[in-house]
């Protein structure tokens, strides 16, 4: 599900394929130990707000992991069955190593992650308290999501929470105006994780991970990322992954692109 859609009462998924699907149209099969003893712990650590950074970037892992599990399964044009599936076959099958290793923190107290959390986890503040949710896969992955009272949680797992120092550090109301640099989009949610993304797309972030026994270690991240040049493509890729069209991308490509050239440095921290 690469979208929400801000129909709060049907809650209901926007697809990219321009198709819906309800919320609990979603549920992907779980073992009864799995649902009912091993992840309630966290479940109610979410529900009841004591959830720590880590606790919010496995849970959100299990969503997204979940929902491309299920966007696997769907048909991309339902009228032509040769046409596949909404995202490929084997889309979930990196966040699910991934989870099914962090999820071992569970059973191990001394399991650790580093960076921790191992991605950013960020709260932006919610227009309302509607239902809202946007999922957007691999290879750009992002998931947000509104908790009532909290605001939008946002999870981007494969940053090693380089944008949520970048956030930070700017503040709120600096980081809103230059991550979201773009109006079109169908929400001011969809608006802020499309600038957010498009940054993320620029900096050369270290991909190696190793997975321990007791732990999930990221290559060191250097305090000056190097930056990647992009093309006006990427920026529509992404657009499309939310639904934005490409003129608001193409405006987002003629702000933006030139401050990122390859071969420049950018200090998150």
């Amino acid at each position: 599900m690469s979208a929400a859609s801000p129909l709060a009462a049907a809650q209901r998924l926007l697809l990219s394929n321009q198709t819906t699907l309800t919320y609990r149209q979603t549920v992907v099969p779980a073992c009864r130990h799995c649902n009912s003893e091993r992840l309630a712990p966290l479940e109610r650590r979410i529900q009841d707000n004591t959830a720590s950074a880590r606790d919010y970037f496995l849970w959100a892992l299990k969503i997204t992991t979940g929902l491309s599990y299920r966007d696997s399964t769907l048909p991309l044009d339902r009228s032509d069955p040769a046409a596949g599936t909404v995202v490929p076959p084997d889309s979930f099958v990196e966040t699910a190593a991934l989870l099914k290793h962090g999820l071992l923190s569970l059973d191990r107290p001394g399991f650790r992650f580093s960076p921790d959390p191992f991605g950013s986890v960020m709260f932006l503040p919610a227009e309302s308290n509607d239902f809202a949710l946007v999922d957007v896969p691999r290879p750009y992955r992002a998931l947000a999501i509104a908790l009532p009272g909290r605001g939008h949680l946002v999870v981007l797992a494969g940053d090693r929470g380089v944008l949520a120092t970048i956030y930070e550090r700017l503040g709120s109301a600096k980081a809103l105006e230059q991550l979201a640099p773009v109006a079109g989009a169908q929400s001011q949610l969809t608006g802020i994780i499309f600038g957010m993304l498009i940054l993320r797309s620029h900096l050369a972030i270290p991909r190696g991970i190793r997975l321990e026994r007791d732990g999930m270690i990221s290559d060191p991240i250097p305090r000056r990322i190097p930056t990647i040049s992009q093309d006006r493509v990427l920026y529509r890729d992404i657009a499309a992954t939310l639904h934005i069209d490409d003129d608001a991308a193409d405006l987002a490509y003629d702000r933006y692109a030139e401050m990122f050239s390859g071969g420049a440095h950018m200090r998150w921290r």
